[in-house]
């Protein structure tokens, strides 16, 4: 019998903060679970936001170069969610700070890539909040990557910070499918805001079809909650975007 494909790996990253990055990796990741795709989310942000928001204590230590580029010890170190069934979670939090001091020292940028080797056999899909830094932590995610999710905000700016993850991508992997995701205001989805300056988008990849609400309130609620969005808010405008791009991932990725 043949061996099943090898999970693909799904890096969510910008350079840029705060337009909904660790948002946009939970539910997904909490998505593709809800569809019975059993999911590793891979937190490398040292705050871990997105460990929280899925009801999971920080990492504030035991975290180790050598655990993270370990195929079995990787496996060890992560736990399962409280809900959705079948979504696992690596932990970040301060711990990342002794792996990122390592990994300057290093140099190697495929520490996370040798130590998903395992995982990738385990999960349908891998699905990586990466750090907005383009740091060490980073450079290792991008380098392990099969596909590149970058959230795409009309924030002013936004623009240089998109081309500078693509170039930071591209410098670790030769090969990357690269995706933008619109994140929007209610207001705009909902067509209440003048959208007179939406500006072009970025050349170099595809935008996906879904776009995301960005909506504070909700996503907020839901984090301290410790739920993914259509947990917490199953009616909102959020969480059926999430399950548009769920779907959409599926069948692209996947």
């Amino acid at each position: 019998m043949a061996e099943p494909p090898l999970a693909p790996v799904i890096v969510v990253g910008c350079t840029k903060g705060g337009i909904g990055r660790t948002a946009l990796a939970v539910n997904l990741a909490a998505m593709l679970a809800l569809a019975g795709k059993r999911t590793l989310l891979v937190d490398l942000d040292g705050k871990g936001d997105a460990t929280a928001s899925v009801g999971l204590p920080r990492s504030r230590r035991g975290k180790s170069l050598a655990r993270y580029s370990e195929p079995w010890s990787f496996l060890k170190d992560t736990f399962n969610a409280p809900r959705p069934p079948g979504l696992d979670v690596w932990p970040g939090g301060p711990a990342i700070e002794r792996i990122q001091a390592e990994l300057a020292e290093s140099g190697d940028a495929h520490h996370l890539d040798r130590g998903l080797e395992q995982a990738r056999r385990r999960y349908r899909a891998i699905v990586i909040d990466a750090p907005s830094d383009l740091g060490p932590v980073a450079r290792t995610a991008l380098a392990s990557g099969d596909c590149l999710l970058i959230p795409m905000s009309p924030a002013a700016h936004h623009e240089e910070a998109v081309n500078e993850t693509i170039r930071a991508a591209l410098a670790e992997k030769e090969r990357f499918a690269v995706y933008g995701v619109r994140i929007e205001s209610r207001a705009r989805l909902q067509g209440d805001e003048d959208q007179s300056d939406e500006r072009e988008p970025v050349a170099g990849f595809d935008l996906l079809d879904s776009t995301i609400c960005f909506d504070p309130d909700t996503f907020e609620a839901a984090a301290q909650q410790g739920l993914p969005v259509f947990e917490a808010a199953p009616g909102s405008l959020a969480a059926r975007c999430f399950l548009e791009l769920g779907r959409e991932v599926m069948r692209l990725v996947l």
